[in-house]
């Protein structure tokens, strides 16, 4: 594990416990309801709008190097379930010194409720502990717990006021990047990760400075990416990290254009890069090859 994230947690827990006794510090956090009224079996999605106060941030689902990124604990009436928080685009931020993922600006986290197929109560009420890590010069635990109540209706109604903040939240939620090819080019057991990324012809545009923000922490936070212009597309190498998952044959992520990856694109999209030709047949080797045996030592 992570030194940094490590000491994080070892003293989250604790923090926590103060935190429930102190006013918020670095953040606002609310849970709204994008349905001003919900029916019976239809999914509907809520939002934990998060605001930050000058200088702060909080962290992407892979927070990087250091931090803790927001987690959420349900407690839903009997027959309703929540699905995982909808990740919005990240942003490069500091750590003290350290880069990390996260949020400066203010985002909000999506995630789509399915209630039961039979709905009694007039009424609902949806609660959820959010507990989050903000920093700025110093680093804050904080949990509070968000609720929000919904009328029930024969069919469903979208509460209008909220309609804009929804749609720009779902608008900063990645998607596949559409026409290009993507290549893993290193070794599962490579010390740095290496991978290739081909524009589609007609429609594509420079795309300016890349970054790539590794999801599962394959990749090191710390470090600066390198870029290279090659005469098919754009190579990015990075270096691994010691405290992601081993031997992946994919690297998923999102991938970040400055300037947009078409003349009318988005500037953020999900790839994810799979091993292909000689990286393939390493990695197939390697899964093949017997354990070393410290036995056989000269």
């Amino acid at each position: 594990m992570k030194p940094l994230l490590a000491l994080a947690l070892a003293f989250f827990p604790l923090a926590l416990m103060a935190a429930d006794e102190k006013p918020l510090k670095g953040i606002d956090i609310d849970l709204v309801s994008e349905n001003a009224a919900i029916a019976k079996g239809q999914p509907f999605t809520v939002g934990v709008k998060i605001h930050h106060h000058e200088g702060f941030h909080t962290y992407w689902q892979n927070p990087g190097i250091a931090g803790i990124p927001v987690k959420l604990q349900w407690e839903l009436p009997e027959g309703f379930s929540a699905g995982p928080i909808q990740w919005p685009y990240p942003e490069k931020t500091l750590m003290a010194v350290h880069p990390v993922h996260g949020f400066e600006r203010d985002v909000m986290l999506l995630v789509e409720i399915t209630p039961p197929a039979e709905l009694p109560s007039p009424r609902v009420a949806l609660k959820a502990t959010a507990s989050w890590m903000a920093c700025a010069d110093g680093c804050y635990p904080g949990r509070k717990l968000l609720s929000c109540e919904i009328p029930v209706a024969e069919e469903p109604k979208t509460d209008e006021t909220l309609a804009s903040s929804f749609q720009k939240a779902r608008q900063e939620l990645p998607r596949p990047l559409q026409g290009w090819s993507t290549e893993l080019l290193s070794a599962p057991d490579a010390e740095e990760i290496r991978f290739r990324v081909t524009p589609a012809t007609g429609n594509a545009a420079d795309p300016g400075e890349l970054y790539f923000f590794s999801s599962d922490g394959q990749i090191s936070s710390d470090p600066p990416q390198r870029v290279v212009k090659t005469d098919g597309g754009y190579e990015i190498t990075a270096e691994r990290s010691p405290y992601g998952p081993k031997n992946k044959a994919s690297l998923p992520g999102v991938l970040i254009s400055s300037t947009g990856f078409t003349k009318d694109g988005a500037k953020f999209a999900t790839i994810e890069p799979g091993v292909t030709g000689e990286a393939s047949e390493k990695e197939a080797g390697a899964a093949a090859a017997p354990p070393k045996c410290e036995c056989e030592k000269e």
